[in-house]
């Protein structure tokens, strides 16, 4: 059907008559445009929340690695770096090369910092370029980050001088140097940087040369941080660089005593992680964008269909002059075009500002920090995505209304009324009934729900939705497991040691936990039990395994991996969970016996050695180390008598890389040269753990400053931030879904107020009562309630256990709990709403007299 009216071309006629509609109708108007801001609204806002997410999570990432960079080519020489730089794949490369790892000023013992070279390119990537001054040229020039400056007692001053005690290859110097620049320090860094110059660098290049694989010395080696031209999967470009270039890594089948290897990875912050991988991320996802579709549509679906309501007889006139179902269409599309003009980009606008200020809070939930900068960048695609979802919605709500409008007659415009809406388009008519009962208030108000089921089933699914969600919420965050969580960090309350231990630089540090701070703790009341760790000075004495199931970079001089052995006190062993096998106590104490350590991952899985096996017997060396070689000591064999999950911020050192055999402590004192307390975890007494914090506290800054410690209540205080950050966005949502619940109950309420006005006069007229006739829509009101109430129930319950559940024990320190109470408390608030909301609403139409009702078209 073409759009000709009489010949003429219409599309002005119909514009101008959409323009005329649109402005009879200013209050309508406002509801329907504040029902699209809010639609649009809670898109952008998820859609800026999960942008911003992604790009602080990414720029958090590559600070905690130091450094940008796609790929990363870690402990090369200069050789390697030359081979590769050229090669057209690379867009940029970073040069960096480690001068010292071993400072050794006073100030530095609890603020580990190291010495570096960095071209131009990799100051820029590692976000080292200076804030104030510039970049080293002369010789003795240096710059430096504030805290490293801080802890040397330096002055952030251009021209100040640094005096830096350090080793290059076992080898002390000191050297004054002069400040030519500094930076702030960045708040997720833990560790400072002291860059020298180019000349420096050249003037000492006899001392820095590449002694890596044979000494495992750092100083000389070089670090590559490589960006590679255009898109595409990171991975694959850096094993086509290797692969070109002649070298070989661990993804390409390499090892590490080929000649060619070298340990080259993808940094994690660009590691991709598709959210098709991630089924219970994609999954939430979907589900949240429905939801929110569904939640406007409601909601928009609602306030058009009143609007059509309202304006039935204006388009049953216009029917009767010629105008078709297609124009009628079009002139409220027109409508809802006009509307989503104004009511999308203040959506937009909102939204983006409201999931701005919302990702701090998100962010600190996390393991991310919100102190440490939040990146929110004006994307596109957030403003193109949240207003093409809104527009979806609104045209998916409008396309009803407009349909009803369309199909209507011109004699049953005059004729509509609320059955109609749901009657009239299969022409069906209601069923006359008969009671002989009379006709009882409860009972005309359930019928008048019925008259359009369509309707009060929308109202219902509408206020469901926001109290299953409300549920949810407390399912969640009552399943998050403290226990679980705090475990996976520290499963002590306290544990004590060196400064280097908890700057990860035990292995190569120079202080040790002393037995004077163990004796101190000890004597505290609050002090419970504990038990001490041991190892040895790898720099003088280390361990190697004579069997092929286990695999290090680092061997020995037969070919053998190095191992760390460590010796546990009873209360550590006990902690220590069994995997496989079974611990024979006395068995254990005879020396004969060894237990291998197992970790977890991220989500709790446990990273098990198959190769390794309970009863397996292995032969372990000890060698003495005498500059770069190492002499053979003696050799023992020992039976794996179980593996045991071990909790890597207690139980270790908190290196990486090597496996990990323990054994008693008086069994492991005799295979040492060199014994050293690597750290004492203990627990306290119930309720004295903030006792315990004041005193090491007090301990660590004014007696031995080379100490230091760490409390369970650091991540306890961290998961109640989590927990309570559930609770807080996801009670918003409810409180915002359930507000949209609400005015659908509003509009549905007013709707049908509004299309049986004669209807309510007509009963007035022959002895119903204002009264009577408030207290049948107070029923009504209270029906929706009980319905919702069922709904809920069911849904709720059955959402929880399958949906939630699944979902949600995907997380490991999720322990399911099956929550209900937190819906059953809504329940006579609702009510209450339901009941009074209709009251409220007739009086405004009271006021005229039935006479004027009765007349009333």
């Amino acid at each position: 059907m073409n759009d000709i009216l009489f010949g003429n071309n219409n599309r002005p006629i119909i514009k101008k008559l959409s323009r005329r509609y649109f402005k009879a109708s200013k209050s309508r108007n406002i509801i329907a445009i504040v029902a699209i801001i809010l639609t649009t609204v809670l898109f952008t806002t998820i859609f800026t929340l999960g942008s911003g997410l992604i790009d602080t999570v990414q720029d958090q990432n590559i600070r905690k690695m130091g450094g940008d960079g796609q790929a990363v080519l870690n402990y090369i020489s200069d050789e390697v770096f030359d081979d590769v730089k050229g090669n057209e794949l690379i867009d940029r490369i970073a040069y960096t090369k480690a001068v010292s790892y071993h400072l050794n000023n006073p100030g530095l013992a609890k603020w580990r910092s190291d010495m570096w070279y960095m071209d131009d390119t990799a100051l820029e990537f590692a976000r080292y370029e200076p804030t104030t001054g510039h970049r080293p040229e002369a010789e003795n020039e240096i710059i430096a980050d504030t805290k490293t400056l801080e802890a040397l007692g330096v002055p952030a001053e251009i021209g100040a001088t640094v005096t830096l005690d350090y080793e290059i290859k076992g080898k002390e110097y000191t050297t004054d140097f002069t400040l030519c620049g500094f930076w702030e320090t960045d708040s997720l860094s833990n560790i400072g940087r002291i860059i020298v110059s180019k000349a420096f660098l050249d003037s000492h290049a006899d001392l820095l040369t590449y002694t890596y694989p044979v000494d495992n010395d750092y100083s000389g080696i070089v670090t590559a941080y490589i960006m590679f031209r255009g898109s595409g999967s990171v991975e694959e470009k850096l094993q086509q660089l290797l692969t070109e270039t002649g070298y070989t890594c661990d993804t390409l089948g390499g090892q590490p005593t080929d000649e060619n290897y070298i340990v080259a990875r993808v940094s994690p912050a660009y590691q991709s992680s598709p959210i098709g991988e991630n089924s219970a991320l994609f999954i939430a996802g979907i589900v949240g964008i429905l939801a929110i579709m569904a939640t406007g549509y409601l909601i928009i679906y609602n306030i058009f269909q009143i609007s059509v309501i309202q304006d039935i007889q204006s388009y049953g006139q216009l029917k009767t002059l010629g105008t078709t179902r297609r124009q009628i269409k079009k002139i409220i599309n027109k409508q809802a075009l006009l509307l989503s003009a104004v009511g999308i980009p203040i959506g937009l606008i909102i939204g983006f500002f409201i999931g701005r200020a919302l990702v701090p809070a998100l962010m600190n939930g996390t393991t991310y920090t919100s102190d440490a900068g939040v990146v929110v960048t004006v994307n596109p695609l957030i403003f193109i995505g949240s207003a093409i979802f809104a527009f979806v919605t609104v045209s998916i709500s409008v396309r009803k209304p407009a349909k009803i409008a369309g199909a209507i007659s011109p004699i049953e415009a005059i004729r509509y009324t609320e059955n109609d809406a749901g009657a009239f388009q299969t022409k069906n008519r209601l069923a006359v009934k008969k009671s002989t009962s009379g006709a009882k208030i409860h009972r005309m108000a359930l019928a008048n729900l019925g008259r359009n089921r369509k309707r009060t089933i929308l109202v219902i699914v509408s206020m469901t939705l926001s109290l299953v969600l409300f549920n949810t919420v407390f399912t969640l965050s009552s399943g998050f497991d403290i226990d679980k969580y705090v475990e996976k960090f520290l499963n002590k309350d306290f544990i004590i040691s060196s400064a280097d231990y908890f700057n990860y630089n035990f292995a190569r540090g120079e202080t040790y936990l002393s037995e004077t701070f163990i004796n101190a703790v000890q004597q505290q009341d609050a002090y419970e039990d504990g038990g001490r760790l041991y190892s040895s000075k790898v720099t003088e004495e280390r361990f190697s395994a004579e069997t092929d199931a286990v695999t290090n970079y680092n061997k020995d001089e037969y070919g053998n991996p190095l191992i760390d052995l460590y010796g546990a006190d009873d209360f550590l062993l006990n902690s220590m969970d069994v995997v496989e096998g079974e611990i024979d106590w006395d068995a254990l104490k005879t020396g004969k016996y060894t237990l291998y350590a197992l970790t977890m991952d991220d989500n709790g899985n446990i990273i098990d050695n198959p190769s390794i096996h309970v009863g397996d017997t292995i032969t372990f060396h000890h060698w003495k180390m005498n500059g770069l070689a190492g002499t053979l000591d003696n050799s023992f064999d020992l039976t794996v008598m179980a593996k045991v999950l071990i909790n890597e911020n207690t139980d270790t050192e908190r290196n990486t890389g090597a496996a990990r055999f323990y054994l008693p402590t008086e069994q492991f004192k005799p295979l040492c040269l060199n014994l050293l307390l690597v750290s004492f975890p203990f627990n306290v007494k119930d309720g004295m753990d903030s006792d315990m914090s004041s005193f090491l506290s007090n301990y660590v800054e004014n007696i031995e400053p080379s100490m230091d410690y760490e409390s369970k209540e650091t991540y306890v205080q961290s998961f109640h931030s989590m927990t309570s950050l559930i609770i807080t966005i996801g009670g918003a949502l409810s409180v915002i879904i359930g507000l949209i619940g609400i005015v659908n109950f509003i509009n549905s309420v007013l709707t049908s107020i509004i299309t049986r006005q004669k209807e309510f006069a007509m009963l007035q007229s022959i002895g119903m009562t204002g009264r009577q006739l408030k207290r049948m829509l107070s029923y009504e009101g209270l029906y929706y309630a009980v319905g919702t109430i069922i709904a809920s129930l069911i849904v709720g319950v059955l959402f929880s256990l399958v949906i939630v559940q699944a979902v949600a024990s995907s997380f490991w320190f999720f322990t399911y709990h099956f929550v209900i109470w937190p819906m059953l408390i809504v329940y006579p608030f609702l009510i209450c709403l339901t009941v009074i909301i209709p009251t409220i609403l007739y009086r405004q139409f009271a006021k005229s007299s039935i006479i004027e009702r009765l007349h009333q078209n």
